[in-house]
């Protein structure tokens, strides 16, 4: 069930170098029936606007090497996207250069979460009426059936599992973002507590048959690459 008014379901990108912060309005967000897709810095939020559009962007100011209102700077080049900051600062100075530089809204932290689903509601009554978008170009490539547990990628359909079917789709949806373990394991096996290493072997194991199933070279994936804490999808490699 969607959060705003409208019934509007939103895609929103969450820029926080606190890891605590990002699972926990990640969980808020989906609950509200809107997608999230989050970036531990700037940079990889910057990366993730050059092939991503988005509704609505979360932006946490206090972070390390590069501040939240650098940030704010570099992504009003490239996108026009209401940018509500989160601040643990009730400086109401930093909040006026926040507006100067571009930002719509703020809350301070720490914040109850229907108070940021409020304010995510009020920015998104100020957005466009919503288009169909057309699908990304590298989707015509990939299409994955997840009735039948198939992938017809550039006309040749490939039989996957189920459970490979689900890790495929999670890392889909996320396409160009880290996935992390704990989330592919959860998507994959359900909410089931084993230990670490366990889990860690089962998406493992399932992610190298998936490589296995689609790169051209499985000992050199470009299409489901290891990131730092998960696995990310890359259509074009």
């Amino acid at each position: 069930m969607s959060s705003t008014k409208s019934g509007r379901k939103l895609k929103i990108l969450l820029v926080d170098d606190d890891a605590d912060t990002r699972q926990l309005v990640t969980m808020i967000i989906e609950k509200a029936g809107h997608k999230i897709q989050t970036a531990g810095h700037g940079q990889a939020a910057l990366t993730l606007l050059e092939h991503e559009t988005f509704d609505i962007i979360l932006l946490d100011i206090m972070m390390p090497e590069v501040d939240g209102l650098n940030v704010l700077e570099s992504i009003r080049r490239v996108s026009t996207a209401p940018v509500i900051m989160l601040t643990a600062l009730s400086d109401a100075g930093i909040m006026e250069q926040s507006y100067f530089m571009g930002a719509d809204d703020y809350i301070v932290k720490p914040f109850a979460m229907s108070k940021l689903l409020e304010r995510i509601d009020r920015v998104a009554r100020t957005l466009p009426p919503q288009e169909t978008p057309e699908p990304p170009a590298w989707s015509s490539n990939y299409q994955l059936d997840l009735n039948n547990n198939t992938l017809v990628r550039g006309g040749i359909m490939i039989d996957l599992n189920p459970t490979e079917a689900r890790l495929l789709s999670c890392l889909m949806e996320n396409v160009y973002s880290e996935v992390p373990v704990p989330t592919l394991y959860e998507v994959g096996w359900g909410r089931e507590v084993l230990p670490q290493r366990t889990m860690q072997a089962l998406v493992e194991n399932t992610i190298r048959s998936l490589q296995t199933k689609l790169e051209d070279d499985p000992q050199n994936p470009q299409i489901i690459t290891r990131t730092e804490n998960g696995f990310c999808f890359i259509p074009e490699g």
